[in-house]
């Protein structure tokens, strides 16, 4: 009795198996980084027109809530309350001018991030109070947040070298 019972299960267990279905691998997400890139261009238009505007509220409204600025020569400014205090600060100076325009969005195939890279101009006044241009390349790197829109999460600005310096 012992071997039938052995046979038994393994018949079973034969059957069983014969009766699974195949289990389908998942479905990719669908590619939705054109769309992406497209959002994000369009958002870097706005973030820049809202620098020009000295609209604090509308420029910050571009970071998300635990976002970080990497500016040169300062410690990182940290979170959206921090971000907005000392942009908002840079904004009050009355030669105050910013403008940039991103050369690359690249969005990962995953869709959740992406990097912006691009060239910036700013204007503070010296320690003389006139105005003095500074000019370099950015690195941005943007999240997409559960509502669908697309927060910058790093911000990293690197100024080019004085111009007497590249010469």
């Amino acid at each position: 009795m012992p071997k039938l019972c052995r046979y038994g299960l393994l018949v079973g267990a034969v059957a069983l198996a014969g009766c699974a279905q195949p289990q389908a691998p998942p479905a990719a997400p669908p590619d939705t980084r054109a769309a992406d890139e497209a959002a994000i261009h369009a958002a870097v238009k706005e973030w820049s027109a809202a620098a020009q505007a000295k609209d604090v509220e509308k420029f910050t409204s571009f970071y998300a809530e635990d976002a970080v600025v990497m500016l040169e020569a300062a410690p990182d400014v940290s979170g959206l309350a921090a971000i907005r205090e000392a942009l908002g600060g840079m904004m009050q100076d009355p030669n105050f001018a910013l403008s940039f325009e991103a050369d690359q969005v690249v969005v990962a195939r995953s869709g959740d991030l992406a990097y912006e890279a691009g060239t910036y101009s700013m204007t503070l006044s010296d320690a003389k109070k006139w105005p003095a241009t500074q000019k370099g390349h950015y690195l941005v790197v943007w999240q997409k947040q559960a509502d669908g829109t697309w927060k910058a999460v790093r911000d990293a600005p690197i100024s080019d070298p004085p111009e007497e310096a590249a010469k």
